[in-house]
């Protein structure tokens, strides 16, 4: 069979794998040389016990030269799998929860790149009962609005940056219940509470930037806080993380008496913020936020 046709030729049976075996209408031939048919060349040369009579080879050694696909050639298939070795550098985030309740302690470990989620620790009182109560007592104090709330660092520029409760009033003298969240935090996290915020968003417009809390970014800061514990009440709103470096952006809901909580370097790998709703929604939220010290965190 001589001055066979390569096209001809059945490449599933050059390659051992031909399933139609008799049935195949490409040609079968034990004496083929593999390697001058695949390749256009042979390391034997002529005295290659093999055939080398193909004709078209000339196209496969321009192909090969010029990086061409030779026609006909199957594509690669991607593979679902890249990587076939363990992974054994640390994580940049890992998401854990602790459903202790009123009265509990944390049982979690917690390591440095954590966010914790919490959803119980105030589930003894009513959807909404902790929002209209701190509410109440804010509207109700005897210092003046516009001394008692400020924008988010001062910030007049941005426009739906959210409330805060101005700290050099003496509000919260007459906010037993917002000692009352605070107690609950310290107690259940055995958190050594350094400062505290109360942030108000009076509908789902306002939002809060991407940031790093002060111990990211401040050695005294870092040497006494360790940890960050936000308790959200009122409206549902999306709590997110976005990477420093890839800006890779994680979200996780926050519904009313939900905390979530990040440890030291999760403040570093990642800012994080509350994002404004797409759909916007006459619906207040009250976060009050704990930064402090946890003892016994892994280091990851």
């Amino acid at each position: 069979m001589n001055n066979i046709e390569q096209n001809t030729i059945c490449k599933n049976f050059m390659h051992n794998n031909c399933q139609r075996r008799n049935d195949c209408r490409y040609i079968h031939d034990e004496l083929l040389c593999f390697y001058f048919w695949k390749f256009g060349n042979c390391k034997f040369g002529d005295n290659c016990k093999k055939k080398h009579e193909f004709k078209n080879v000339q196209l496969v050694l321009d192909n090969l030269q010029t990086n061409k696909p030779r026609q006909n050639q199957n594509h690669k298939r991607k593979k679902n799998t890249e990587c076939f070795e363990p992974m054994t550098k640390p994580v940049d985030m890992r998401i854990v929860c602790d459903n202790g309740s009123l009265g509990d302690k944390m049982t979690t470990t917690l390591s440095s790149r954590d966010v914790l989620l919490a959803p119980n620790v105030f589930g003894d009182f009513k959807h909404g009962e902790l929002y209209e109560r701190l509410m109440q007592e804010l509207n109700s104090c005897d210092i003046p609005q516009e001394k008692l709330l400020k924008m988010w660092h001062g910030n007049d520029k941005i426009d739906g940056t959210h409330l805060i409760v101005d700290d050099k009033t003496r509000w919260k003298q007459q906010c037993p219940t917002f000692k009352l969240v605070i107690d609950r935090i310290k107690s259940f996290f055995n958190m050594d509470i350094q400062a505290t915020r109360f942030n108000w968003y009076k509908d789902t417009s306002q939002w809060k930037p991407f940031h790093f809390d002060a111990a990211a970014v401040k050695e005294d800061k870092a040497d006494v806080q360790n940890f960050t514990v936000a308790v959200s009440f009122g409206a549902t709103r999306e709590a997110a993380f976005e990477h420093a470096d890839t800006k890779t952006v994680v979200s996780i809901p926050q519904p009313d008496g939900w905390i979530y909580a990040f440890a030291k370097d999760t403040n570093i790998i990642w800012r994080h913020g509350i994002l404004q709703d797409s759909q916007i929604r006459d619906e207040g939220r009250i976060s009050v936020i704990a930064w402090g010290w946890v003892d016994n965190m892994l280091k990851m």
